[in-house]
């Protein structure tokens, strides 16, 4: 069922995208460029670009040189992105882009407030002696590293690549037609949900919790605040 809010060529948009993505599931189709060379040596085939190529939606849907760039071409790439995350959080297409908006938002939330624990740029550029991506503190020198700092990289990189998927999904949503006030909505939901599990192990840690009792609430946290940002009843 395509939502009401979308306009003419966003409605056309999903059609086309709905038909691909079934024809795909069924074999018979790729989710990249649907046009057909009409002259020169290629005549009568598929477009053999890349999905998406020359556009800023690659990897999906119609490349630059058929239609990718304009506005039904960057909404069918859309809605392509949103049936694949709609099969996998088992939602409908429409949900699926705010669903995934949502996730990402919270997970961007949590992996700045653990740099916001920093102390040094050398725990966020990683030149510490040793360490893992959860900031364990350590001690010795090797290769001129830091003694007793964590090593942040491993967020500092978690947190590039979530930013890139939230500005990408977002931009799909809008493509496609998902009014902006529905994903900013979706923004600040994830972004207040993360934020009530940061405060929650903020007060841990101020009423001196030891530290590896801290590590295993981090653990458990993480994976309810995952649970809560799909939509998911936590586990009992």
């Amino acid at each position: 069922m395509i939502p009401e809010q979308l306009n003419r060529w966003q409605a056309h948009a999903y059609f086309m995208a709905d038909e691909q993505w079934h024809s795909w599931k069924n074999g018979d189709e790729s989710l990249g460029c649907t046009a057909v060379y009409k002259v020169g040596r290629h005549a009568g085939q598929k477009c053999l670009s890349k999905p998406g190529k020359g556009t800023d939606h690659v990897g999906w849907g119609p490349c630059v040189a058929h239609g990718g760039a304009k506005k039904e071409g960057r909404a069918w790439a859309g809605w392509l992105m949103a049936h694949k995350y709609a099969e996998e959080l088992d939602v409908s297409p429409w949900e699926a882009l705010l669903l995934v908006i949502r996730i990402t938002a919270g997970k961007l939330r949590y992996i700045e407030s653990v740099l916001a624990t920093a102390t040094s740029d050398d725990e966020l550029e990683g030149r510490v002696t040793e360490g893992t991506p959860l900031g364990v503190e350590v001690g010795g020198a090797n290769d001129g590293g830091v003694i007793g700092a964590r090593n942040l990289s491993w967020w500092v990189e978690q947190s590039q690549v979530e930013r890139q998927t939230l500005a990408k999904v977002s931009k799909a949503a809008i493509d496609a037609g998902v009014a902006q006030l529905l994903i900013e909505k979706e923004l600040r939901q994830g972004e207040e949900l993360a934020g009530t599990f940061v405060k929650a192990l903020e007060e841990m840690e101020r009423a001196g919790m030891p530290e590896e009792h801290l590590e295993t609430a981090r653990t458990a946290m993480r994976a309810q605040l995952q649970l809560a940002l799909e939509g998911k009843e936590a586990s009992k």
